[in-house]
């Protein structure tokens, strides 16, 4: 074992400061022997100070500090902080036992070494698959328990551009490999070029029928300050027209009633307006709608990645799906419990796109209680959540704590790293801090879906494009080529 510093000063049995002999990075795993046995650590800060140079306040001082320094290697200090993530005898079993008492001061901290690092990390159990390799060792792969994703929940939390779609997509692959069932509800378009195997698109479709008369205004683009238009749809939106097998002729004539035999003005041309509403929503938007739809199950297969495209609705508009969705999904899960008839008979994992837009934390939304009863039951009955977001501090704190796991980077603002540091206990202030100097696929994986919380470089998933910037100076280009090209075969054909 090669021996790279010293432990000093204070030292519990979860965290200890060291000197070190050279560069340790964040990120990094060291091991010190306890009363307890071998532990090991997590580096969550690294610091280099020069004395001589922290006490300069002019350049001139300071250039010749430097020099001083250079000839004096007792100036530069290398100081760490490491948090411990287990006793590795008891790691080695797929248990997290921490010591109980801290190494004694003076104690030496060893790197770890690769292969004890590539059995902590490394699993082929059938319940594990490979997501990428240790960010400061490149030779060690690392694997998660896709059974605790399916049943506790994980939440995807970084900023735009640093992954969380890639990392959504390659655990989409891992899932249709072991032939699981998995919803991704995608509300940026972000999934429609994702060409893995047992891929599925599915346009979102709703029966207006099974809608009350609020969410039927939502799903027509009535706008929720409309109260009059409000109610004259509630008040045609009858018993008989839901049973009707002409469902929107039905609606419509109870409207034309109204525009024509109304006493009152100005509901006569409120019932007007109401009916061109549903016109234009119908010739933009009817395809969502569908009368002889039974069940949004219908359109989930099992055993397949299905990725239900909500881009083209408003935030209202993509909740009420979301919600009729979710909640037949929870439901038939149940049935399958109770050894009832379902269309899901093994667990199903729901993804959830922008999730902050679904389970906002400052308010209700259309789907957020199916969102929070998931969160909740759905371990009992195979329903899983995987919430992914890059603004975590709007999302709803009481659903975000019940996320068993979690992949975290790149998060500037301070709200959301304090959230994320109150959500997961495993996320102190030190390794936040090193959040936001996290590139593009690099993370921090905590949480019950991985041996020990570490710093992951997540494998790119090859079949996504979505979600990459665009070359805008290359496309600019090809315009230019297509212009120049038009202009030669024009002046050909004058010729």
């Amino acid at each position: 074992m090669v021996e790279i510093g010293i432990v000093v000063g204070e030292a519990r049995p979860e965290w200890i400061q060291f000197f070190a002999k050279d560069v340790v990075r964040v990120g990094e795993f060291v091991t010190v022997d306890t009363v307890d046995g071998q532990a090991l650590y997590l580096v969550e800060s690294s610091k280099l100070e020069s004395k001589l140079l922290s006490r300069v306040h002019d350049y001139i001082t300071a250039m010749e500090a430097k020099e001083a320094s250079k000839v004096n290697p007792r100036d530069t200090v290398r100081y760490c902080t490491a948090r411990a993530v287990g006793l590795v005898k008891d790691i080695l079993k797929g248990i997290r036992v921490y010591p109980t008492l801290p190494p004694d001061p003076g104690s030496p901290v060893f790197l770890a070494e690769d292969e004890l690092l590539r059995r902590i990390f490394h699993n082929d159990s059938k319940e594990w698959v490979e997501v990428g390799r240790l960010l400061r060792r490149n030779s060690v792969t690392v694997s998660v328990n896709l059974n605790k994703v399916a049943s506790r929940h994980l939440a995807i939390l970084a900023a735009t551009g640093k992954g969380k779609s890639n990392l959504l997509a390659l655990i989409a692959k891992r899932v249709a490999e072991k032939n699981g069932t998995m919803v991704i509800l995608d509300y940026h378009a972000e999934y429609y070029d994702l060409k893995i195997e047992k891929m599925r698109f599915v346009c979102p479709k709703i029966n207006p029928r099974y809608l009350d008369s609020e969410e039927l205004a939502d799903m027509l683009d009535i706008r929720s300050d409309a109260t009059k238009q409000r109610d004259v749809l509630r008040r045609a939106y009858t018993k008989d027209v839901m049973r009707s097998p002409n469902f929107w002729e039905a609606l419509e004539e109870n409207l034309r009633n109204e525009a024509e035999n109304e006493e009152d003005f100005q509901t006569r041309v409120t019932a007007r307006r109401v009916l061109e509403i549903i016109e234009r929503s119908l010739a933009i938007k009817g395809n969502i709608f569908d009368t002889e739809v039974e069940s949004p199950l219908n359109l989930i297969e099992p055993n397949k990645i299905n990725v239900l495209d909500l881009s083209g609705l408003t935030e209202i508009q993509a909740q009420i799906i979301v919600a009729h969705y979710l909640t037949e999904i929870l439901n038939d899960r149940k049935n399958a419990m109770l050894k009832r008839k379902s269309r899901f008979r093994s667990p199903v994992v729901i993804a959830v796109e922008e999730a902050h837009t679904f389970i906002p934390q400052d308010r209700s939304s259309r789907c957020s209680g199916v969102l929070a009863r998931i969160a909740r039951e759905g371990r009992k009955f195979g329903v899983s959540l995987i919430l992914v977001s890059q603004r975590p501090c709007k999302l709803n704190a009481d659903v975000a704590s019940q996320m068993g796991s979690f992949a975290i980077s790149g998060l500037t603002h301070p709200r959301d790293q304090n959230f994320v540091m109150e959500v997961t206990d495993e996320v102190s202030t030190e390794l936040g801090a090193s959040l936001s100097s996290l590139n593009t696929g690099e993370m921090i994986l905590t949480g019950q879906w991985i041996t020990v919380p570490a710093l992951v470089k997540v494998d790119l998933v090859e079949e996504k494009h979505m979600g990459m910037d665009l070359d805008a100076v290359g496309l600019w280009a090809e315009d230019a080529n297509v212009g120049r090209k038009r202009i030669s075969t024009e002046e050909l054909i004058k010729l």
